[in-house]
């Protein structure tokens, strides 16, 4: 009966005191058939049950995590009803089937503001709980705002450098930290570069030694959102945004409408025998699949625009909302694939970006949109140097896990890089000469999502390759590279390249994961359960994740 109690209120994150209401008892009883006068748990059998439940998924998620060679981790903070919430997620590739384990690692409390320390300070114990050495973190990802990129440039060993530079500001010496990705979410002109004062910062009191990150990723999905959002608002053509303006103003009142009157939403599907979705400010791809929901309708919608009383749009604006949908599909298909937390790598972020690059600059009989598509391309220009220059600091990670990835190799590299690219590979090979290992090779492929999208990026760029060198690791690396097979299972043949395979694409291309618990978060600490603990909600919510993982398993 204690299990009963306890799985249904983990499931419904209900409050420990749930268990003694009257009304929640008779609920069990009468599910559970109860007709004798038998006691249910209280408050006290419920609270050790879940302490105990918790250390138990601890100990679980510490045992699968030392297992594995690598895990990528991902954060993000939330707020609701006036707390704030650091949550952290970990993933890692099981490597015999390539399927992604998803677990929640915590979800504290911060108290005051998001400074950089105070992030820091959380992340780190948060790892500390679960004994993960920042070795074996791939990367954390998170979104590009300002207080995480100066969290992981300030205590991330990947930014550091020696002390000791040649550089002076005004007598002192200082430490030039690379500063990344764009880490505003306005960030419009050319990227900051922060001077560091080392002296200054060793000096200080909120400097903690324990703070070490791990390497530091920021969110390619978000990235993608700000291009979307941010950088098409800053549009400077005329013709452009009196037309846009003029049709988004008609399609807002439509959708408000909507919103408002439950006569006016009865007419509309009475007519298209459909809903109409209503765009979010949160999330951009509603406003482009309601913009798209329109157009698939418009022979319809134009005769009740008039029963309803509102604007028409007229012919030009009607070609111009096709045109929109049309060069903004493609963003909105690179949006999806790389928040896909089973099956996206960090292996698909260069082939989306360039393929992505490629189909805007195809659309050339454009009208009306053709100066917004050029405004993307040379948005994903500047904010993704690292996939358009392979020869960026930044790009190692990102070529790494693309050849190693059996659906892309060098298919997707431009030629002038491949010498470059090859190179990398082949030296990454030997830096990780592991002897290999007889595999199981009957495993079930995970990459099946082969739509088409891909297809316009060159595969006849690499030829095959020949080397009568005897080292080991360069004749598995060329073999590789010359093999046909798509598939991840491949891998199993080539244990030095599913070793880099492994160390690169655990990372996640996106935080998508990690939003994705705000969700349910937002559910539970409603105004009528706000009185959960910070201690029992983060214990709750990871043994929900466990008793859905595992249902998953059992399934």
């Amino acid at each position: 009966m204690t299990t009963l109690v306890f799985e249904y209120m983990v499931e419904e994150m209900r409050p420990v005191v749930t268990c003694e209401k009257p009304a929640f008892r008779r609920l069990i009883k009468d599910l559970s058939g109860i007709t004798e006068n038998i006691s249910l748990p209280d408050r006290q059998v419920m609270l050790k049950e879940l302490k105990l439940k918790y250390l138990s998924y601890n100990a679980i998620l510490t045992k699968l995590i030392s297992d594995h060679t690598f895990v990528c981790t991902t954060a993000d903070i939330w707020s609701c009803n006036n707390k704030s919430y650091l949550r952290m997620t970990c993933h890692f590739i099981n490597e015999n089937t390539y399927d992604r384990s998803p677990y929640v690692l915590g979800c504290r409390r911060i108290k005051g503001s998001h400074t950089y320390d105070n992030i820091a300070e959380i992340i780190n114990e948060i790892t500390q709980t679960y004994k993960i050495n920042n070795s074996k973190i791939s990367h954390t990802v998170t979104d590009n705002a300002s207080n995480f990129g100066k969290a992981f440039r300030i205590f991330s060993s990947q930014f550091a450098i020696p002390i000791h530079s040649n550089s002076t500001n005004n007598g002192q010496e200082i430490n030039w930290f690379d500063s990344g990705d764009s880490c505003s979410d306005n960030s419009d002109d050319e990227v900051e570069v922060e001077i560091i004062i080392i002296d200054s910062i060793l000096n200080s009191e909120c400097y903690n030694n324990d703070h070490n990150l791990p390497e530091h990723m920021t969110c390619t999905a978000h990235t993608l959102n700000l291009i979307a959002t941010v950088d098409t608002s800053k549009m400077s053509n005329l013709s452009y945004n009196k037309i846009s303006t003029a049709t988004f103003k008609k399609l807002n009142s439509f959708w408000n409408l909507l919103s408002r009157s439950t006569v006016a939403s009865d007419k509309v599907e009475d007519v298209c025998n459909c809903k109409f979705p209503v765009p979010i400010i949160t999330r951009w791809n509603s406003m482009f699949f309601a913009a798209k929901k329109v157009v698939s309708y418009k022979d319809k919608l134009v005769s009740t625009y008039d029963e309803l009383k509102l604007s028409k749009l007229t012919l030009c604006e009607w070609s111009f909302l096709e045109e929109y949908c049309t060069v903004m599909e493609p963003l909105a298909i690179s949006l999806d694939k790389l928040q896909n937390e089973k099956t996206c790598f960090l292996g698909y972020i260069i082939p989306t970006i360039i393929a992505l690059r490629l189909k805007l600059l195809n659309l050339t009989s454009l009208v009306y949109c053709r100066p917004l598509s050029l405004l993307i391309v040379k948005s994903l220009e500047k904010r993704f140097p690292f996939v358009f220059d392979l020869e960026h600091l930044k790009s190692k990670a990102y070529i790494l896990s693309t050849i190693s990835h059996p659906k892309f190799k060098l298919n997707c590299i431009p030629i002038r890089f491949m010498p470059v690219c090859k190179t990398l590979f082949l030296s990454e090979c030997n830096s990780l000469n592991l002897s290999s290992n007889n595999l199981d090779s009957n495993v079930e492929p995970v990459d099946n999502d082969d739509d088409g999208f891909y297809n316009i990026l060159n595969e006849n760029n690499s030829e095959p390759f020949s080397s009568t060198s005897t080292n080991v690791a360069n004749v598995q690396a060329l073999s590789y590279l010359d093999s046909k097979e798509k598939e991840l299972n491949i891998l199993n043949s080539y244990p030095i390249v599913k070793n880099i395979f492994l160390k690169y694409n655990t990372t996640l291309p996106s935080s998508a994961p990690v939003e994705r618990l705000f969700s349910c978060g937002s559910q539970i600490l409603t105004p009528r359960h706000n009185r959960l603990g910070d201690k029992t909600f983060e214990m709750l919510l990871c043994c929900r994740c466990f008793l859905i993982n595992n249902n998953d398993r059992q399934q």
